[in-house]
């Protein structure tokens, strides 16, 4: 091939280096947006796990669902300290939804981290959670928290594709040495 060949597909060969760089870039991009996702899940757990503040929050809103469960007027515990508890719990929740629903937070770290607090304080608030919606006439309370809750509890198809990688765990006692 000549100097005079080469130089007729020479443009070319630069749209195809600048669409494999474009295509690296944009595989580059997108890995960063996941880490960062996840990373964002992970960090808002670890604030909840670890915060002094929340994990007395916590412990308050855990005290007055038991309240909850025994209550049968809403009105009257919607004056109480403990209603203040669990609505502050179910903000945090809320934020959590709206986190995986903007795709701040990762749903499938969310989801093996805390599928099962999700759906338990959803059947323990549920009926709560209803009466602030009449009250307030405002169907959008708790929408985001409501809408994850649904999803995870109907989706069958979550919990075999985001649970259970890798190899079953060996059933009976933890051992606690390594196999001979």
């Amino acid at each position: 091939m000549t100097l005079e060949e080469l130089a007729k597909i020479a443009p070319l060969g630069t749209v195809i280096i600048a669409l494999s760089a474009l295509g690296v870039a944009t595989w580059s991009l997108l890995t960063q947006k996941a880490i960062a996702r996840r990373r964002a899940a992970i960090d808002f757990f670890l604030k909840t796990e670890m915060d002094e503040k929340l994990l007395i929050a916590y412990d308050k809103y855990r005290s007055a669902v038991d309240v909850l469960r025994n209550v049968n007027d809403l009105n009257a515990f919607c004056k109480t300290d403990e209603y203040h508890h669990v609505r502050s719990y179910l903000n945090v929740l809320e934020l959590m939804a709206v986190g995986i629903e903007n795709s701040t937070f990762e749903e499938r770290i969310c989801y093996v981290y805390w599928k099962g607090f999700v759906l338990d304080a959803m059947r323990d608030t549920a009926k709560l959670i209803d009466h602030i919606r009449t009250q307030h006439n405002a169907d959008l309370y708790f929408r985001s928290f409501r809408q994850l809750h649904y999803r995870w509890m109907t989706n069958p198809e979550l919990a075999p594709r985001w649970q259970h990688r890798g190899p079953p765990l060996r059933r009976g006692p933890i051992p606690l040495t390594p196999p001979p």
